[in-house]
């Protein structure tokens, strides 16, 4: 019997991979994009998740997800599940680098403009760059990035239909030293090992500016429109782990959801098991989204 020759059996092989390849879904795509900054005076990258069949002709919504101190644009996308999550939705995912501005324009850096970099330049540059649409937009992160999105998701209230926090950080520019949770979770480093960000952000103790970057003075500031308006705020979801070490965390969201009931503005609060960790930030990432769908009515 003769032997196939190597050629025949090669191009079996490549056929049989072509065809499985043609049979497996399509898969969200993942990019690493970059572009200088106006207002912050530099080159930025920033990671943006595309959907499985991504279509120019379209135009999807936006969910912009934002990182917690000491992070990245890079962890949502390599610490969670993120990309297996959003594979069931025709949305478009962005994640800035925020580096640790807690997202605000710096009290005392004149090119630390994080709030105009995240709310207003890096959407016009997503839209001229992808097939986004600007009308749909949520905004959604955990710990520094929880009180960002909540911050930004308030002063903006136009640009959004949710905002989503986990472990949110949401008292912070109240104090101008980092509180006892922070501590346990230095790990060998000082007690203040994230003040520096902090002065930088929101100035010294006595800064109008820690009453201005505020998410009660936000909520405040919104929670004066009338009834009719306020049907319109972003819905505010809120999560956070029982279990977290960093004891601002849990009493700051409980504080922050009574302040939305008071002022009528329409939330949902979850508590559950967990820690300030990625396994709980990736599950709160999973039960968020189709929530997110779902108050947004997106396709």
């Amino acid at each position: 019997m003769a032997r196939p020759c190597k050629r025949v059996i090669a191009t079996v092989i490549v056929l049989t991979f072509i065809a499985s390849a043609l049979s497996l879904p399509a898969q969200t795509l993942l990019l690493t994009d970059s572009a200088y900054s106006s207002v912050l005076q530099r080159m930025k990258t920033f990671g943006v998740m595309l959907p499985q069949g991504y279509d120019t002709a379209r135009r999807y919504p936006v969910l912009y997800l934002l990182h917690g101190w000491g992070g990245g644009y890079q962890d949502w996308s390599s610490k969670t599940r993120l990309q297996d999550y959003i594979s069931w939705y025709d949305i478009i995912v962005v994640m800035p680098d925020g580096e640790n501005s807690w997202y605000v324009n710096s009290a005392v850096n004149p090119l630390g403009r994080y709030e105009d970099y995240v709310a207003t330049e890096l959407p016009a540059l997503v839209a001229s760059r992808y097939a986004a649409d600007t009308s749909k937009q949520a905004i959604a992160g955990l710990s520094m990035g929880g009180y960002g999105a909540v911050l930004l998701g308030m002063k903006y209230s136009a640009r959004y239909g949710v905002i989503g926090s986990f472990s949110g950080a949401l008292t912070m520019p109240r104090d101008l030293r980092v509180r006892e949770g922070w501590n346990r979770a230095a790990k060998g480093n000082n007690g203040d090992f994230a003040l520096p960000s902090l002065q930088e952000a929101f100035g010294k103790e006595n800064s109008p500016a820690r009453e201005k970057e505020s998410v009660f003075t936000a909520l405040h500031t919104v929670s004066a429109f009338d009834s009719a308006r306020k049907q319109h705020l972003p819905y505010v979801y809120l999560a956070t782990g029982i279990q977290d070490p960093l004891s601002h965390i849990v009493p700051g969201n409980r504080e922050f959801r009574d302040s939305l009931y008071a002022a009528k503005v329409r939330y949902e609060y979850h508590e559950t098991p967990g820690k300030h960790s990625w396994g709980y930030w990736n599950d709160a990432l999973r039960a968020f989204l189709p929530r997110m769908m779902e108050l947004t009515g997106w396709k």
